[in-house]
C-alpha cells in the first residue's frame, strides 16, 4: 500500500490512512484477485513494485471511490517522459473522500467492490481481444464496460470480512431496501432498451440526472443486475462467472456492426451463446428470462420488501414508464391491452382478481392471447415473450384466425395466485418482452393483448317423469351460482363445437388442481418447482386419492355442459348450433346402473355479445321436453369462454421455444443440454400441431382414427401412422382386441391396491368403465403400459 504525494486533491495523502484502513484495502484487494483466480481469470494487468501490486491510496477522486489505469509513483521529468512514450504504469488507486464518506455506516463494503470493480479492468486489459471500440469513455458501451465489472465486483468480495464487519452477504446488507443501494443492485429501467440507445427520461434513483448523457451513463452502471443474473444467479451452483474467462477472449467486434453499441450487443449475444450453459440463444433466452426473476427479486432472492423493494417502488424503478393494473372479477372477467415496447426491452401489467374465491387457493386461472398491431406478423410472434412468478413461460404454436388473417399465440391456465399476496397486493405482475433472435435486428413493436378468466352462471329446474314399467321420476335444481372455469385457450374450427362445463364438478380440490400455473414444459406443469409457485401434483394427487364416486357424483346435483358452436371474430347476436347437456345421479332411480340421468337439448339459444380473437361472451337459455330430451325444464345462464378460432396452428421453428426458462436451468443444472428438452417437447407437440398446407381444409383437419380396426383396414393415413406410432403399436397384429374388461379389472385393481377401503373398489370400478368405453387403440395402450408398470414392479 502506498500513499500519493502531491499538490492536487487526487495527488494528496488521505487525511485518515490507519494501519486498519491500509490493512482492509489490502485484504480486500486479496480476497478479490483470489475470488477471480478460482474461476479461471487471468492475473491483472498491473505494473508491479517490489514483486507486489501497489494500491495507491489517496484523498480524493471525485466521484469515484476507485480507479484503474495509467499512473505513477512520483511526479517528476522521468515520469512525464514515460507517459509521453506510453509507458506510464498501470495502477490501481483508492480515494479516501467516497470510498470512506458518507455510506459506510450503512456500506462500509462500498470502497472494497469499487476496489474490486477496478481488479477487473485490469484483468479485462489483460486480454489481447477485449478492445473492439473499448472506451470506457463512451456511455454507448458502459452498460457492458462498467456494468459487468460492478456485477463481477460485488460477487468477488462476498465472504470478506472488511473493517470488522461480518462476512459480507448482499442479502442481509441490503435488505434494508435503502434507496442508496440503488446503484448496487441495478435498479434501473427495464421497458428502456438493454443497450440504452433510447435512454430513459427519468429514474426515481438518480433524480439529479438532467440529460440524456446523465441518464444514459448512470443506467448504463446499473445494468449490472442483469450481468448478475446472466453470470451469477441464472448459473448452474458452483459455475458462477467461470465461462468469464472465455467471455473475455471474444472481445472483437461483429462485422457489420456499426458503432460501439453494436459491438457491445454482438459480443454480449454472442458471449452468452457460446459460453453459457442455459442461453444457447443468446439474449433471445436470457433477457426474457431476466425480467420476471428480476420482478420477484425482492420475494425470491432478497426476502425483503423494505423501503425500495416495497411492491410498487420496487416496479416503478423496473418499469419507470408504468406498470398498469388490471382487476379482474365475476362481472368483468376480461381486459384488452395495448403494449407498445422498445427494442430488447419489456413492459409490465399488474392483474389482481377480486371476484369469487376458487378451490381452496382462492384464486383463479386466466389465458392470454397476444396478436401483432403493427403488422409484424410471425416475426413479431417470435420476438414476444411471456414471463410470470419469476419464470419466462415457454410458447405454444402459433395459430391462424382465418377471419382477420392474423397469426396470435396463446397461453391457458396461468394462475393469478401472486405467491405472496400480502406483499404484492394481492396482484400478479405479467411482463412481456421484446427481444429477436438476432439483437441487431431488434425493431420496436405493438401488440393486442387479450387476459381474462374464463367463468359462467347457470340456474334451473329440470324433471324426469316417471317411466312406464320402469325408473320412478327423479328431479334436480341448478341453483343461481357463478363459477369461475380455469382459463383455456380451445380451438374451434368451422363446422366444429366446444364443449364447455358451465357447472362445476363438484369434487372437492378440482379447481386448484386445474387452476395451477401451466408453463409449456415448465417446473411448476411438472409440480416439481421449489419456489411454492404451485402445489400442483400434490392437490391433484390429494383430490384423486381423496375422491368417492359419492363425491365424484353428489345426489341430485347436475353437472351441465354447453355445446359451444365456432363463432367468428367481432360477431353479436344469435349462433346457432348449440347443445346443452346435463347429466346428475338419483340412487332413488334403483340399483347403481339404473342412478344415472343424462338429459341433451338441442333447444338452445345463444346470444354472442362479445366475440373477439380471445374470448366469447355471451348468454344462453335452453328447453327440454321429454321424452325426446329425457327431463322436461329449462337452464339458463351466461359464459365467457376463451377460444381460438382455428386449428390451423404453425409449429414453432425451434422446439426450444416450447420450454420455460426454469425448465432450462433446471436441465442445465443437470449437466444437460437444453436442446434435449427441446427436441423432447418437439416430438411431443408434433402430435398436435396440424400443418397449414394448399390442400382443402379437410385435409388439413383430419382427424386420425383411435381404432384399431380401422388402423389395420387402412384407414389412418401415413401422417396419422408416424403421429400416432406409439399409439397404434399397442394394437393387436392379428383380428381381436387383446385386452378384455377382466384384464382391465385386474390392471385397475393392481393400479389403487394401496388404496385403503371401500374407496379402492369405488375407484377400480369407475377406471373399467372408463377404459372400457375408450377407443379400441387407446385402450390397448393404456392396457400395455398398466403391464409393463406392473411386471416391473414385480421383478
Amino acid at each position: 500500500m502506498e500513499k500519493r504525494l502531491g499538490g492536487v486533491p487526487w495527488l494528496l495523502a488521505p487525511l485518515a490512512s490507519t494501519p486498519q484502513r491500509l490493512a482492509a484495502l489490502e485484504k480486500a484487494a486479496s480476497h478479490a484477485a483470489t475470488r477471480f483466480a478460482s474461476v479461471g481469470l487471468r492475473a491483472p494487468r498491473l505494473t508491479r513494485r517490489d514483486g507486489v501490486y501497489p494500491l495507491y491510496f489517496v484523498r480524493d477522486l471525485g466521484s469515484a471511490a476507485a480507479q484503474y489505469g495509467y499512473g505513477y509513483g512520483e511526479f517528476g521529468v522521468i515520469e512525464a517522459l514515460r507517459y509521453q512514450k506510453n509507458e506510464w504504469d498501470r495502477v490501481m488507486i483508492v480515494g479516501e473522500a467516497d470510498g470512506f464518506g458518507k455510506d459506510q455506516g450503512i456500506y462500509p463494503e462500498k470502497v472494497a467492490v469499487s476496489v474490486a470493480h477496478e481488479l477487473f479492468h485490469a484483468v479485462q486489459d489483460s486480454y489481447a481481444n477485449w478492445s473492439g471500440h473499448d472506451n470506457s469513455q463512451l456511455h454507448e458501451e458502459k452498460w457492458v464496460t462498467e456494468a459487468l465489472p460492478d456485477a463481477i465486483g460485488l460477487w468477488a468480495i462476498e465472504g470478506l470480512s472488511f473493517m470488522g464487519n461480518s462476512p459480507f452477504d448482499p442479502q442481509q446488507r441490503f435488505a434494508s431496501g435503502s434507496r442508496r443501494f440503488g446503484k448496487v443492485l441495478g435498479m434501473r429501467p427495464y421497458d428502456y432498451p438493454l443497450d440504452l440507445r433510447t435512454p430513459p427520461p427519468s429514474m426515481p434513483i438518480f433524480p439529479a440526472g438532467s440529460t440524456e448523457d446523465d441518464m444514459r451513463e448512470m443506467a448504463s452502471y446499473m445494468t449490472n443486475s442483469f450481468w448478475g443474473y446472466a453470470w451469477q444467479q441464472s448459473m448452474p451452483k458452483g459455475s458462477e462467472w467461470k465461462p468469464m474467462r472465455h467471455a473475455l477472449m471474444l472481445r472483437t467486434p461483429r462485422r457489420g456492426t456499426s458503432s460501439v453499441r453494436e459491438d457491445s450487443l454482438a459480443w454480449t449475444d454472442r458471449s452468452l451463446k457460446e459460453n453459457h450453459p442455459a442461453w444457447k440463444r443468446g439474449l433471445y433466452d436470457a433477457l426474457p428470462a431476466f425480467l420476471p426473476w428480476w420482478v420477484a427479486y425482492p420475494d425470491d432472492v432478497m426476502h425483503s420488501r423494505k423501503g425500495e423493494f416495497a411492491h410498487t417502488r420496487w416496479l416503478k424503478h423496473a418499469f419507470v414508464d408504468g406498470c398498469p393494473l388490471y382487476e379482474l372479477d365475476d362481472a368483468h372477467p376480461t381486459a384488452t391491452i395495448k403494449v407498445a415496447m422498445r427494442e430488447l426491452a419489456g413492459a409490465c401489467a399488474r392483474v389482481k382478481w377480486t371476484g369469487t374465491p376458487v378451490g381452496k387457493s382462492g384464486w383463479p386461472a386466466m389465458a392470454l392471447v397476444v396478436v401483432s398491431a403493427d403488422g409484424g406478423g410471425d416475426a413479431a410472434l417470435q420476438d414476444f415473450h411471456l414471463g410470470m412468478h419469476g419464470t419466462s413461460l415457454g410458447k405454444s404454436d402459433p395459430y391462424l384466425d382465418p377471419a382477420s388473417k392474423l397469426l396470435s399465440l396463446g397461453w391457458s391456465g396461468l394462475t393469478l395466485d401472486p405467491r405472496k399476496p400480502a406483499s404484492t397486493d394481492g396482484e400478479t405482475v405479467i411482463t412481456f418482452s421484446n427481444v429477436p433472435l438476432d439483437p441487431l435486428y431488434a425493431k420496436r413493436r405493438t401488440y393486442d393483448i387479450y387476459l381474462g378468466v374464463g367463468r359462467s352462471d347457470t340456474s334451473g329446474q329440470l324433471d324426469k317423469p316417471a317411466e312406464r314399467g320402469g325408473r320412478p321420476a327423479s328431479s334436480a335444481r341448478v341453483s343461481p351460482r357463478r363459477h369461475v372455469m380455469p382459463g383455456q385457450v380451445i380451438a374451434v374450427p368451422d363446422g366444429r363445437t366446444l364443449t364447455m362445463a358451465v357447472v362445476p364438478s363438484p369434487i372437492a380440490g378440482k379447481d386448484d388442481c386445474l387452476n395451477a400455473t401451466a408453463k409449456s414444459a415448465g417446473v411448476v406443469a411438472l409440480g416439481t418447482d421449489a419456489g411454492g409457485a404451485s402445489n400442483l401434483m400434490s392437490i391433484c394427487l390429494d383430490v384423486a386419492t381423496n375422491a368417492t364416486r359419492k363425491s365424484l357424483n353428489p345426489v341430485r346435483q347436475p353437472d351441465v355442459k354447453l355445446v359451444l358452436p365456432a363463432v367468428p371474430d367481432g360477431h353479436s347476436g344469435p349462433v346457432r348450433g348449440g347443445q346443452v347437456i346435463a347429466t346428475w345421479e338419483d340412487p332413488g332411480l334403483g340399483k347403481r346402473g339404473d342412478q344415472h340421468v343424462d338429459a341433451r337439448t338441442k333447444d338452445v339459444d345463444i346470444n354472442i355479445t362479445l366475440a373477439n380473437p380471445a374470448f366469447v361472451r355471451g348468454s344462453f337459455v335452453a328447453r327440454f321436453k321429454a321424452p325426446s330430451d329425457t327431463v322436461n325444464g329449462q337452464l339458463s345462464g351466461s359464459f365467457t369462454v376463451w377460444r381460438a378460432t382455428t386449428n390451423q396452428r404453425m409449429p414453432l421453428a425451434d422446439p426450444l421455444d416450447y420450454v420455460s426458462s426454469d425448465l432450462i436451468q433446471m436441465y442445465t443444472a443437470m449437466g444437460k443440454d437444453p436442446a434435449e428438452i427441446g427436441a423432447k417437447m418437439g416430438r411431443r407437440n408434433a402430435s398436435r400441431q396440424s400443418k397449414p398446407s394448399s390442400n382443402s381444409a379437410s385435409q388439413v383437419d383430419e382427424i386420425c382414427p383411435m381404432d384399431c380396426k380401422a388402423m389395420r383396414e387402412g384407414k389412418a393415413s401415413p401422417d396419422c401412422l408416424k403421429l400416432m406410432d406409439s399409439l397404434y403399436a399397442a394394437c393387436p397384429k392379428g383380428e381381436g382386441e387383446s385386452v378384455t374388461r377382466d384384464e382391465v379389472a385386474s390392471l385397475a385393481a393392481w393400479m389403487f391396491h394401496t388404496m385403503p377401503e371401500p374407496m379402492r373398489s369405488e375407484m377400480s370400478s369407475g377406471t373399467v368403465d372408463t377404459v372400457m368405453k375408450m377407443p379400441s387403440a387407446m385402450r390397448e395402450s393404456w392396457a400395455s403400459k398398466l403391464r409393463a408398470a406392473r411386471d416391473a414392479e414385480s421383478k
